[in-house]
């Protein structure tokens, strides 16, 4: 199995979160209670008070993690046969995915700073929607 991802880059500082316990996730609701523009930051030092909802970035990992992401795609069955609840919406479903990418896929977020640059663009843009978000492959993409 890959390692999970060890560290990411805040999106308000743009330093390095080298511990998860130092790593929140922060994020917005609209008026129509729809999810969106979720950041990971450095907790305290780099919170904005204008954000409505935030967690520990530890909620967000590992296969516990990956339950909580999909509650804000669906209630779940259980939920929906005793027709309970509502899910939460997410506005933009590519920034939520790309979000999901750097929180469970090892060596996304490094690629991720990397995904403009001519020989990536170059060596991937051919490629199926798929295969350049692979472990192996984003590997390969962080030594460009």
């Amino acid at each position: 199995m890959d390692k999970p991802p060890e560290y990411w880059y805040c999106d308000v500082c743009g330093y390095i979160i080298e511990n998860v316990s130092d790593g929140y996730v922060i994020w917005n609701t609209n008026d129509e209670l729809k999810c969106f523009d979720f950041k990971i930051i450095h907790q305290i030092k780099c919170d904005s008070k204008s954000y409505l909802s935030s967690t520990a970035l530890n909620h967000f990992l590992g296969v516990n993690g990956l339950v909580y992401l999909t509650s804000f795609l669906s209630i779940g069955p259980i939920k929906k046969i005793t027709c309970q609840g509502s899910s939460k919406v997410i506005l933009n479903i590519d920034e939520f995915v790309d979000f999901i990418r750097r929180v469970q896929i090892p060596y996304y977020e490094e690629a991720r700073r990397k995904f403009a640059k001519f020989g990536v663009i170059e060596n991937y843009s051919d490629s199926s929607e798929v295969s350049p978000y692979f472990p192996d492959i984003l590997k390969i993409i962080t030594e460009m």
